[in-house]
């Protein structure tokens, strides 16, 4: 540990300042310095003792101001993902063509993409007797096609419009070909889209086909999404994460948490109520938001989750000799 901090901060040194420029050294009685207490506000950063270039010391005040939280690590249990971008499918909707129902004159019809949901008015047709009819839609979904228009004579076979049901959606993901051995039909789906980036709308794959796209190398895997709120959209490009039904298990930390440094990743742990020590570490898969950790923590370490990149600024002022 001692061996990698030097060698970071020796790196550090050289990116920051220059090769042929050396850091100011702290004027002697000098707050924070070498003393190893702090004033009140500020950080103190040792230049002697255990992980001299890597170990920071902040007031439990300015730990407060700064924004700095911790969170003592757990054994986490993360779904393994692959990714999969597509877009909804138009042409896979299921259609429900509405007739009149009776003979007669329409006296007035659903305009072309209204959204419509079951026991909604769809059309009026006025019989011979004079007498207005309501077409009742029987299913939720979206007008796409208007067969009629106000005036027009129908009969009882007459179609009046088209509706098409919206929830659920069918949309067609791009699975490449080095990915194929992880999907399978019946696995939960996670959809982003641009038009909603912080909503997240669920699916599943129901099919995959047997024929590879041999010019892009994919795969079409059909997904059922649900669209409760009819949000998405027909042709909407689509951003999806499969679970695969496996698991990480191991030390996973927030992504916030992890800093890079010339020397690779790595994170601070708070040894004592003002100590933070800088620890590397090997990451490896993410997903919502966590990173998994092979190597550097322990279940039991406590992280620092929030102002991580304030401790890195406080340990570059110190191996820079600044206040």
């Amino acid at each position: 540990m001692k061996i990698f901090a030097n060698i970071l901060a020796l790196t550090v040194l050289l990116a920051l300042s220059g090769c042929g420029d050396k850091p100011a050294a702290p004027t002697e009685g000098s707050a924070g310095h070498n003393t190893g207490v702090a004033p009140e506000g500020q950080a103190a950063h040792h230049e002697n003792g255990e992980g001299p270039a890597g170990r920071v010391e902040i007031t439990v005040a300015a730990q407060k101001e700064g924004g700095i939280n911790t969170e003592t690590l757990k054994r986490a249990s993360v779904a393994e993902t692959f990714q999969a971008m597509g877009r909804v499918m138009q042409d896979a909707q299921k259609p429900h063509h509405v007739a009149a129902g009776c003979a007669g004159r329409v006296t007035s019809v659903t305009a072309l993409g209204t959204s419509v949901n079951p026991s909604d008015i769809l059309a009026v047709v006025k019989n011979a007797a004079g007498e207005g009819t309501p077409v009742i839609a029987a299913h939720k979904g979206i007008v796409t096609a208007v067969h009629a228009a106000e005036g027009d004579q129908v009969n009882e076979m007459t179609f009046l419009l088209t509706l098409t049901g919206i929830d659920p959606l069918w949309g067609v993901l791009d699975v490449p070909e080095r990915g194929l051995e992880q999907a399978r039909p019946g696995q939960k789906v996670e959809i982003k889209t641009a038009a909603y980036p912080l909503r997240t709308f669920k699916g599943k794959i129901v099919f995959i086909s047997p024929e590879i796209d041999t010019v892009s190398r994919t795969v079409k895997a059909r997904v059922e999404i649900e669209n409760p709120e009819g949000l998405l959209k027909f042709g909407m490009f689509i951003d999806a994460s499969v679970r695969t039904g496996a698991y990480f298990q191991g030390v996973a930390v927030r992504a916030d948490a992890v800093q890079s440094g010339p020397a690779g990743a790595f994170v601070f742990v708070k040894t004592g109520g003002t100590a933070f020590v800088m620890k590397p570490v090997v990451t490896g898969r993410e997903k919502d938001g966590l990173v998994e950790i092979k190597e550097g923590l322990e279940p039991g370490d406590k992280v620092a989750v929030e102002g991580a990149y304030l401790l890195k600024s406080e340990m570059m002022k110190g191996l820079m000799g600044e206040d």
